[in-house]
């Protein structure tokens, strides 16, 4: 016990066993509700897992898992609608380079991007490099800090309906004749 103690508060270190059992029960929901990245076929998890650790929030990064951990997302602030132009503008010319786009959708000074791969599905190695390459040039462009919760549902759900719309975007398209 003393090893499972260490490192631990002095009041949960005294609770009786009934008490830090109900804990555990409740952290180890809160845990199981986190999604796992789901990679596609074409990039390993290992490799996967190493590139997107230090992207995610849980590990001081900026991105969270979309729900079905097939995707990353999140929202960028700029002190103005030009900025937060300028912005797109720059992710969507490295876009074109890596022939690659985003779910996105903007409102004045705030732009919600997330990466995802629709074939194959999953979390791709072009999701990890574009979050990167945004995280680098928001801060080129003077993203702003957002405080925790207030980041706002509208982009998320504005790039929910378009994508819903465009799903298909990626998959190869069969010839025909």
């Amino acid at each position: 016990m003393v090893l499972l103690n260490s490192g631990l508060p002095t009041s949960f270190q005294r609770a009786k066993p009934h008490a830090k059992l109900v804990l555990f029960l409740t952290l180890s929901r809160k845990m199981s509700s986190q999604p796992s990245p789901t990679f596609s076929s074409n990039y390993s998890p290992e490799q996967g897992t190493k590139d997107l650790s230090p992207l995610l929030k849980a590990n001081g990064g900026k991105w969270v898992l979309t729900e079905s951990g097939k995707g990353v997302e999140r929202s960028f602030k700029f002190k103005t609608f030009k900025k937060t132009w300028e912005f797109m503008n720059i992710v969507a010319a490295e876009c074109a380079v890596k022939k690659h786009h985003p779910e996105w959708s903007n409102v004045y000074n705030t732009t919600f991007i997330r990466w995802t791969t629709h074939s194959p599905p999953g979390l791709s190695e072009k999701d990890v490099l574009m979050a990167r390459f945004c995280d680098e040039k928001s801060g080129e462009c003077g993203e702003l800090e957002v405080e925790e919760g207030k980041e706002g549902d509208m982009g998320r759900g504005l790039a929910d309906r378009v994508a819903a719309e465009g799903a298909d975007c990626c998959v190869p398209k069969k010839k025909s004749g």
